[in-house]
């Protein structure tokens, strides 16, 4: 094709999406900005700008740090648990990372299994662990129950009512949510890898554990960095999750409350600050993308082709 007619082609191709990203998405980060620079209610028709005294106000609130500690713990928590075991589980199933499916026996099941809770709603996940938690009648109490103990005995309160455990827990049931999907996407890239590469490096006398750290974790590098931008920036938010399994903005919540929690109740139960939580979700923005931009330079690696 012409370089001169290519161009006409490109922009009607891209433009029906720029368009809708930029309406939908862009639009409303702008406006979020803009509210935050306000006292607005979310009722009033007027707003009343107030400069950078929501942003003042968030970095002297003790509670606005208080679950900027708490996303920190689940940041380190999740990503490390989440993407370990689905590293794990897509190596095992390829008998070392070999990208072979047909070298496991009932591979194909297994990556149905482990993908099946990506596809159940959050909330019924939360529910399904608070009543795998409870005190009276829960899974985890009837096991210790069989090995002769109680589970309040072991936790007092309880998993989700103990503040030194409510975090773990909730990261356990987020874990078992998505471990399944990064596992199939680690599987993808790992078929990706010749079979050659296995061979040589058997020939040199690797095993399967140094064929995995030499051969296949840096042929699926990349994966692996996107999979672990894409979950830490959804543990940034973690709202559903948190807000099923934990009694947030109550005097009970157990100490499981983070950015988002406390921004929605910001906006909707303390007199409607809508300004000030619209200053939350900036910040929140702000966090995502040098989230993203500092992992991407930290892990880091020379690309390698094959």
């Amino acid at each position: 094709m012409h370089q001169r007619g290519r161009w006409p082609l490109i922009i009607t191709f891209l433009a029906p999406g720029l368009i809708l990203y930029t309406v939908f998405v862009l639009s409303s980060f702008a406006q979020g900005v803009q509210i935050s620079f306000t006292n607005w209610t979310g009722f009033t028709p007027t707003l009343e700008y107030v400069g950078l005294d929501n942003y003042v106000r968030l970095f002297r609130d003790g509670a606005w740090w208080r679950a900027v500690s708490h996303n920190a713990v689940l940041l380190i928590v999740i990503p490390v648990l989440t993407l370990g075991l689905a590293m794990l589980f897509a190596a095992l199933i390829t008998r070392g990372g070999a990208g072979n499916l047909r070298a496991m026996p009932g591979a194909e099941l297994y990556r149905v299994l482990f993908f099946f809770p990506q596809v159940v709603p959050v909330v019924i996940i939360g529910i399904m662990f608070s009543y795998l938690y409870a005190s009276r009648g829960g899974l985890l109490q009837g096991v210790l129950q069989m090995l002769g103990t109680d589970l309040l005995t072991v936790i007092p309160n309880g998993p989700l009512g103990n503040p030194d455990t409510i975090l773990l827990a909730i990261a356990l049931a987020s874990v078992w949510s998505s471990v399944g999907f990064y596992m199939v996407l680690f599987l993808s890239a790992m078929g990706g890898v010749p079979t050659e590469l296995y061979e040589a490096a058997a020939l040199d006398g690797a095993g399967r554990v140094r064929s995995f750290f030499h051969v296949t974790l840096p042929l699926i590098w990349t994966h692996a960095q996107t999979a672990l931008i894409y979950l830490g920036i959804g543990t940034l938010d973690s709202y559903a999750l948190i807000a099923v399994m934990a009694m947030t903005g109550t005097a009970g919540d157990f100490g499981a409350d983070v950015m988002s929690t406390y921004l929605y109740r910001t906006a909707f139960s303390f007199n409607s600050q809508f300004g000030y939580a619209a200053a939350m979700g900036t910040v929140m923005m702000l966090a995502s993308v040098a989230l993203a931009l500092v992992t991407f330079r930290l892990t880091r690696r020379e690309e390698m082709q094959y």
